[in-house]
């Protein structure tokens, strides 16, 4: 997910939910000179996050590898990118299911295929039972820190086209932005009730704190 282009003197800070599948793909091509393509490896299916940029979380970045580089990443309203979490892995990917995580599951006396009402009631104990589920829902600042000052710039999602402009400026590239990992129902916010909203602010409170541009 998190990519350093030496050619380029960039490095991008990814956040699950925030665009990064197709932001990755972007700079694979812009690296490499052809687009992406998942592939299967002796019996193991390679994607974009396991064969070219693996996740990264901020107290693993090389320092000083890039310590003069253009740093930029993209945030996204936590409840919004919440939802989105739910909506693609647990709805599209049912990665609650019995088949992928039925033993975590009945180990946490918890059900199958949770509906959203279900999903934030008791989101303590499904954010257990599967690593995908908590990897896509932990704070953003786990991934990028707190320090916005740290990036050159940090973009909201709401601004990918800025973003994919100063990153074909940058790298000299004509590059276009696809749309990846959009499985799933759209869920607004608007379809919350005030306890789920109030609830999903308090457990993405540390992101609210970290990054100005999401007030």
């Amino acid at each position: 997910m998190t990519v350093v282009l030496a050619k380029f003197k960039l490095f991008y800070g990814a956040v699950p939910k925030a665009a990064c599948t197709s932001i990755n793909h972007m700079f694979f091509q812009a690296e490499n000179g052809f687009e992406f393509r998942p592939f299967t490896a002796n019996g193991v299916r390679k994607h974009i996050h396991n064969a070219a940029y693996r996740p990264m979380l901020r107290a693993r970045y090389p320092e000083a590898q890039i310590e003069n580089f253009r740093r930029v990443s993209v945030v996204r309203d936590p409840v919004k990118r919440f939802l989105s979490a739910y909506s693609n892995r647990v709805v599209a990917l049912k990665e609650l299911s019995m088949e992928i995580a039925g033993e975590k599951l009945r180990e946490l006396d918890l059900a199958p295929d949770p509906d959203l009402d279900t999903f934030i009631d008791k989101f303590e104990g499904y954010v257990q039972a599967h690593d995908s589920i908590f990897h896509h829902t932990r704070p953003m600042a786990d991934f990028i820190g707190d320090d916005e000052k740290y990036f050159t710039r940090i973009y909201k999602i709401e601004e990918l086209d800025e973003f994919m402009q100063d990153m074909n400026d940058h790298m000299g590239t004509n590059l276009e932005l696809g749309r990846m990992q959009t499985g799933g129902p759209k869920i607004g916010i608007e379809s919350l009730k005030p306890q789920q909203l109030a609830k999903l602010k308090k457990l993405n409170e540390k992101d609210y704190e970290a990054f100005s541009i999401l007030s």
